[in-house]
């Protein structure tokens, strides 16, 4: 009985992290090929709001299931609805491999921090983990965005994706917004998208024979973006799975017991 229970719930526990991964992914797609990463808050919070959720999940099962091949399975979990709503394409099985590495890190580092310690210090144990949950599904989104039609299509006409006409737009409205204040409104929307136009066509003109390399350059920045922003992900995640983790213990999910531990101590 107690075998039949402990299946069913690392069951539930991979049926809840697919269900999870799976609303992620869909939430990314529409981010993803979007001209407005940041400045819609509407296009960019849904997936913010999962992918704490996400890692969060994520990072409770590599803490809760012991078994390797059950790891794996957390893993790709992760990664089975990005294919499906992605498709498939050899980056992302290099993406995919990188995750099954990373998660590899993340199952060390958190069960260092769950053996080392006389207490389960959740806060600890998700610090130390969660990065590694991360980063890979962080490259997972970097690849989706490298091999978007936007982007790919912007190298192939020889153009600068739209997300670069409303950079240039808030720049220019920005420096400039004082020299136009004596013109009427018709008018001075009339110049500002005019030079605005003038500036994209000399982008366009002499970043032309480098348009070949726009995509890679683009998915590489937001990479470094999304990885910057990473210790924000860890922290929202890190309070996820402190919740998550006081309701599944108040639930009876999982239980907290006492043992008796070796440890190695020494001597000069």
């Amino acid at each position: 009985m107690l075998g039949s229970s402990t299946v069913y719930k690392k069951a539930m526990l991979l049926i809840i992290v697919g269900m999870v991964a799976g609303v992620f992914w869909f939430w990314v797609e529409p981010w993803v090929v979007s001209p407005v990463k940041f400045a819609n808050a509407g296009v960019w919070i849904k997936p913010l709001v999962m992918l704490c959720i996400l890692t969060a999940c994520v990072g409770l099962a590599l803490l809760l299931v012991k078994n390797k091949l059950l790891r794996l399975a957390v893993s790709g979990l992760v990664a089975l609805p990005f294919f499906f709503i992605f498709g498939y394409n050899h980056y992302y099985i290099l993406a995919l491999f990188i995750m099954l590495l990373a998660h590899l890190r993340a199952v060390k580092q958190i069960h260092i921090q769950e053996e080392g310690r006389v207490r389960v210090d959740i806060k600890e144990i998700m610090n130390h983990g969660l990065p590694a949950v991360i980063t890979p599904i962080l490259i997972m989104i970097s690849f989706a965005f490298f091999l978007s039609p936007g982007v790919q299509g912007a190298a192939k006409q020889g153009q600068l994706p739209p997300t670069t006409y409303q950079v240039v737009s808030q720049v220019v409205g920005t420096f400039l917004g004082s020299e136009f204040e004596a013109l009427p409104v018709s008018e001075r929307k009339r110049v500002e998208a005019q030079l605005i136009d003038d500036v994209i066509k000399k982008f366009n003109q002499v970043l032309g024979p480098y348009f070949v390399f726009l995509p890679p350059v683009l998915a590489f920045g937001l990479f470094l973006i999304l990885q910057g922003l990473s210790f924000i992900f860890v922290w929202l995640g890190t309070l996820v799975a402190m919740m998550l983790f006081w309701v599944l213990k108040r639930a009876g999910f999982i239980r907290l017991k006492m043992v008796q531990k070796e440890a190695e101590e020494l001597e000069f």
